[in-house]
């Protein structure tokens, strides 16, 4: 009879001690895959991302030093860019940055750190600087709470915040603003 109750407490003891571990074991598995998930990350470094149209024809390109992005995020983070129009030889803007990020299931570019933009044409050449500023390339919209600092044909803006359409070469600023207008 004694014997018989070691059985049963060894089968006892040994059941107990499975299930403890069985549970343990899928835990750290499914910690471990979520470890190894969130450890994959893509980089390209001197990448051109292209955008189009409605047509389906490129109208920007992003050149960028280093592209990155893991499958956790949904964003594209970019280093060292430029954004050129292509598709609309009157557009003349050229936008660059240090960093910048894609935003995941919008046409929304976050810029940050010297953030220029420049108006590359002849006619009227004009440079816009911030330190942040959000665009959407597709509509060539573009738009900060920042300070601002615009210099057309050698004239001085400043602002804090505004909102630009560089297709048709609009500002409207969102605070009051100083000017240094040159004489000619």
């Amino acid at each position: 009879m004694s014997n018989y109750f070691l059985k049963l407490g060894l089968l006892l003891f040994f059941a107990i001690a499975s299930s403890v571990s069985y549970f343990l074991t899928i835990n750290s598995t499914e910690n471990a895959a979520k470890l190894k998930k969130s450890k994959k990350e893509f980089v390209l470094k001197n990448a051109e991302i292209y955008g189009s149209d409605k047509e389906g024809n490129f109208s920007y390109k992003i050149f960028t030093k280093k592209a990155k992005t893991n499958d956790l995020k949904q964003s594209i983070y970019l280093e060292q860019l430029l954004i050129k129009y292509i598709s609309e030889p009157a557009i003349d803007w050229q936008i660059q940055s240090d960093t910048g990020q894609i935003i995941s299931q919008t046409n929304v570019l976050g810029l940050s750190g010297n953030v220029v933009i420049e108006n590359k044409s002849n006619d009227n050449p004009s440079t816009i600087v911030t330190n942040y500023l959000e665009i959407n390339p597709n509509t060539l919209t573009i738009a900060t709470n920042r300070d601002v600092l615009i210099t057309i044909n050698n004239n001085q803006i400043q602002a804090k915040g505004f909102n630009a359409q560089l297709r048709e070469n609009k500002l409207n600023f969102s605070s009051n603003m100083t000017s240094n207008i040159v004489n000619p």
